[in-house]
C-alpha cells in the first residue's frame, strides 16, 4: 500500500499546530489566573517565548510543504497591512523587547497571502533580533504600475558579505539567518501578477544597519 509522505507530514504538522495553539491558550489563561512574583513572571515569559517560537516553526514547515507542492496556490486576498504587522510587532516587543515602528497608514491595504507575509516578517524580525538589532522601522512604497514594496530597516550590524553575495538565490543552509532569508524569499516568490514574481533585495546602509525590501509584483 503506497501513501503520499507529504500528505502524512502535512496532517501531522496540522495536528501539532492545533496542539501548540491549545498550549498557548492555556499558558495565557494560567498567566492571567496566577499572581506571580517577578522571578516566576520571568519564567512564564520564557515559556511563552519558546512556545511561540515553536508554533511559528510548525507554521513555517507547513508553508514549506505547501510551496514545494506543484499544485500550491497562495491564498491571495485583500488585507489591511497594519492588521498583519501589528500583532507581530506587539509579540516581538513583549517577548523580546524589540521595538518595531511602522510608518504605514492604518487604512493601507494590498492583495497578498497573509500567512506567507506573516512568515516573511517573522523571519525578518528574528534575523534582526539575532544580529543584535533593538529597533526596526517598516515603510510602504506603492507604485503606479500596481507593484508595492515593504522596506524593513533595522539598527543592527547589517548583512554579511556571504548573504549579500547569495542575493537572488538563498539556500536553507542550516544557519538561522540563511534559513530565514530563504523562507522570506520563498514567501515572496509565491506571489505573482501579470507574469511577474515577487522577490527580495537586501543591502546595508552605511552606519545605519540592514535593509530588507519585500517586493510584491
Amino acid at each position: 500500500m503506497s501513501f503520499d509522505i507529504n500528505t502524512l507530514l502535512s496532517a501531522q504538522l496540522h495536528d501539532l499546530k492545533n496542539q501548540m495553539q491549545a498550549l498557548l491558550n492555556v499558558e495565557s489563561e494560567l498567566n492571567d489566573a496566577l499572581s506571580l512574583n517577578p522571578e516566576q513572571q520571568s519564567l512564564m515569559h520564557k515559556l511563552q517565548r519558546h512556545s511561540n517560537n515553536l508554533s511559528h516553526r510548525i507554521v513555517e514547515l507547513l508553508s514549506i510543504l505547501k510551496i514545494q507542492n506543484q499544485a500550491f496556490k497562495p491564498n491571495i486576498d485583500e488585507h489591511w497591512l497594519m492588521d498583519t504587522i501589528t500583532p507581530l510587532s506587539q509579540e516581538f516587543f513583549q517577548l523580546h523587547g524589540l521595538l518595531i515602528e511602522s510608518n504605514i497608514d492604518e487604512d493601507a491595504n494590498q492583495f497578498y497571502d497573509e500567512q506567507l507575509l506573516s512568515i516573511a516578517l517573522h523571519n525578518a524580525f528574528t534575523n534582526a533580533l539575532q544580529a543584535g538589532a533593538n529597533t526596526i522601522n517598516i515603510t510602504l512604497n506603492e507604485f503606479e504600475d500596481g507593484h508595492w514594496v515593504l522596506v524593513v530597516h533595522d539598527n543592527g550590524p547589517g548583512f554579511n558579505d556571504e548573504q549579500i553575495d547569495e542575493q537572488g538565490d538563498f539556500h536553507p543552509n542550516g544557519a538561522q539567518s540563511g534559513l530565514g532569508l530563504y523562507l522570506i524569499e520563498q514567501a515572496l516568490k509565491a506571489h505573482s501578477r501579470n507574469g511577474k514574481q515577487g522577490y527580495i533585495e537586501i543591502n546595508n546602509l552605511e552606519n545605519q544597519g540592514a535593509q530588507l525590501r519585500l517586493i510584491f509584483p
